[in-house]
């Protein structure tokens, strides 16, 4: 991915993994500071990526989870940026599986 563009035209779109299957969209980037710069480091989608931006994810952590769901829906993940296959206008392709993406670890 050599292209540039602005990383804030990525926050919606949603996140396909390599067999099709719906991730959740994209809630913001991470980056990382490498000597004097930074680089995206990757997306980070799911319901809780939200809520670990604004520091309350602990607390939803304690919650009780009455309805059963699975991890996948409550855990905030990573999308590293060489799992990106392709970036479209509305929707971004991965090269890797569901299971491959990792979830967010809390600081």
């Amino acid at each position: 991915m050599s292209e540039r563009f602005q990383l804030d035209l990525l926050v919606g779109r949603q996140v396909y993994d390599c067999e099709g299957r719906k991730l959740g969209r994209v809630d913001e980037a991470q980056m990382v500071r490498e000597d004097d710069h930074y680089v995206v480091e990757g997306l980070l989608i799911g319901a809780n990526s939200m809520t670990e931006r604004l520091g309350v994810d602990h607390i939803f952590r304690k919650l009780p989870n009455p309805l059963g769901l699975h991890p996948w829906n409550i855990e905030a993940h990573i999308v590293y940026w060489d799992q990106i296959d392709s970036i479209e206008e509305k929707s971004i392709k991965l090269k890797a599986r569901r299971e491959e993406i990792h979830p967010v670890q809390p600081e």
